[in-house]
């Protein structure tokens, strides 16, 4: 059975090396569209310009899996179909992999035993989504959601929307829809996705500027990132007892839109090869807070 990662990005550095690291034994293909969409464009970039594409283009690989693309794109669509275009026929599986998700060695092994025992053509993750450094993750609504990650693919399938997570087939006779839901996952094998998406000062504040920006922009907390991220890091537990009272949580949405979303403490171990790195992902954790201190 061969699985492909596939990868959009632009100014993701942070866990980018895990991320690969963490996948590279078990990958087929991994294809990454690099570069923009049209919001970024405009805000006048053509490519990253933090330290994603030196990494991209010194991760070792030494049996050829890697194909980057650098591109401008319309939308997340597009750039997830900008590396469909290189997708081997041989491949059985797409996996969906952001650039601040890190799994566990064991977890893909099961994940690929259940695949080959189960055909199961979709897969769904629960996520631990860690929040202000590495020892607190996301309760509430971001912890009862399903992040859809693999997904059975032909020749010729496609990413017919990236949300949600969909792919479209050109073949007449695919497998019957067999989904492999995240809750199963998580409490009969274990399974989780570790992701840290709200770990770095660049990367929340990037992320919150295209939300409240772009893609979501009622439904997001005003000034999130100086009024709940940045009080809450930087915060004791007393301030961080009362941002989270005011808001429900610590979640960009509003929680009239999805609900609270309090932080909990992480009580799981992080994949080995973001303990092996641990000390310098804190380094650089607070290398970047430090330009918000006053």
């Amino acid at each position: 059975m061969k699985i492909t990662f596939g990868m959009i990005v632009l100014n993701g550095d942070q866990v980018l090396e895990e991320t690969l690291a963490s996948v590279y034994p078990y990958a087929h293909q991994i294809l990454i569209a690099e570069g923009p969409v049209a919001y970024w464009q405009q805000q006048g970039y053509t490519t990253s310009t933090d330290g994603t594409n030196k990494i991209l283009d010194s991760f070792p690989d030494p049996e050829n899996k890697i194909k980057i693309i650098h591109s401008q794109y319309l939308e997340k669509d597009d750039q997830c179909n900008a590396y469909m275009e290189f997708l081997d026929d041989e491949t059985d599986y797409i996996w969906n992999l952001d650039c601040d998700e890190v799994f566990k060695s064991e977890d893909i092994e099961k994940i690929i035993s259940l695949l080959e025992a189960e055909r199961y053509t979709s897969v769904g993750f629960k996520s631990v989504t860690f929040y202000g450094g590495f020892d607190k993750c996301l309760g509430g609504f971001e912890e009862g959601a399903e992040f859809m990650r693999i997904r059975k693919v032909y020749p010729g399938s496609y990413w017919a929307t990236h949300r949600p997570p969909t792919i479209a087939h050109k073949i007449d006779n695919p497998w019957p829809e067999k989904h492999l839901d995240f809750n199963i996952l998580s409490d009969n094998y274990g399974v989780r996705m570790y992701h840290y998406s709200y770990v770095f000062p660049n990367q929340v504040f990037n992320k919150l500027k295209y939300y409240k920006e772009y893609l979501s922009k009622n439904n997001c907390i005003d000034n999130y990132f100086d009024e709940v991220y940045l009080p809450w890091v930087l915060g004791d537990e007393q301030a961080r007892k009362s941002v989270e009272s005011k808001y429900m949580g610590v979640h960009e949405f509003k929680p009239s839109y999805r609900g609270p979303c309090f932080t909990k403490d992480f009580e799981y171990s992080h994949p080995e090869i973001v303990r092996q790195n641990l000390e310098r992902l804190k380094e650089k954790f607070e290398n970047q807070l430090l330009r918000y201190k006053i």
